[in-house]
């Protein structure tokens, strides 16, 4: 997946604004949903530039909070805009963090009465659908997790973001193009923060490992593993498969 520059310029690459439709009016801004917050701050933002007195954002999805598990790599919760600490962030901070007067989220219950209606019944006496897989909006799954689980998932997906940024870092520094952090990077390895951010390992740090060094030393369910598990590019990780990356 992009990375959030690259997710930026691409939102400025796909949408123009028309000052003659945002200049001195105030606006209301419709989305699917806001995961990230990145493209809804370039859209407020584009909005602002073209002239809007204010802008509301509105997102037809709920608040994503949580991880999805079933085979879609949404974002890590610590990159979710609406997710803060183990906590739903206040709205009023994700407006103020996308730059929207105010934002409009659609209520889950609401989400899930529309979607029954929408289904059509065979036969009158089949009952309609009334439950949904709504696990990335409250963090209640139809299957049961275990909290290991997560746990591991973030460090696997830790692990293959750190080989992703090791890897372009490298290639930056043999082209000739390596800003500072990127050779800090190719020369001493790196971290994953609490927040997903990759970080480069200070030389002095204590237990330094190599950048090609990954440990995955325990599996989601507390069993030892090697060292060498290391995940692979372009893995599609989802609850059902998540053992697979071992045979890959």
């Amino acid at each position: 997946m992009p990375n959030q520059n690259k997710r930026r310029q691409g939102v400025r690459r796909k949408l123009n604004s028309m000052d003659e439709k945002f200049k001195d009016r105030n606006v209301l801004l419709i989305d699917d949903s806001i995961v990230r917050g990145t493209t809804s701050r370039e859209i407020v933002s584009m909005a602002r530039d073209a002239g809007a007195k204010k802008v509301y954002f509105a997102s037809c999805a709920p608040p994503i909070t949580h991880a999805h598990i079933y085979g879609i790599d949404l974002a890590s919760p610590a990159e979710l805009i609406a997710h803060e600490n183990g906590q739903d962030r206040a709205v009023s901070e994700i407006a103020r963090r996308i730059g929207a007067d105010r934002v409009i989220f659609q209520d889950l219950e609401d989400l899930k009465a529309a979607c029954s209606e929408a289904v059509v019944s065979p036969t009158s006496v089949q009952p309609k659908v009334r439950d949904f897989e709504v696990g990335v909006f409250c963090g209640s799954y139809v299957t049961p997790v275990d909290e290991g689980y997560f746990k591991h998932l973030e460090e696997v997906r830790g692990a293959t973001k750190k080989l992703k940024v090791l890897e372009k870092a490298r290639q930056a520094v043999a082209n000739g193009v390596a800003g500072p952090k990127e050779v800090e990077m190719a020369a001493n390895g790196a971290d994953v923060t609490k927040l997903g951010e990759v970080v480069p390992i200070a030389p002095s740090r204590p237990g330094a490992k190599s950048p090609a060094t990954v440990s995955c030393s325990k599996d989601w369910q507390g069993h030892s593993q090697e060292e060498e598990n290391i995940p692979k590019d372009q893995m599609d990780i989802n609850l059902h498969n998540f053992g697979d990356y071992q045979n890959q």
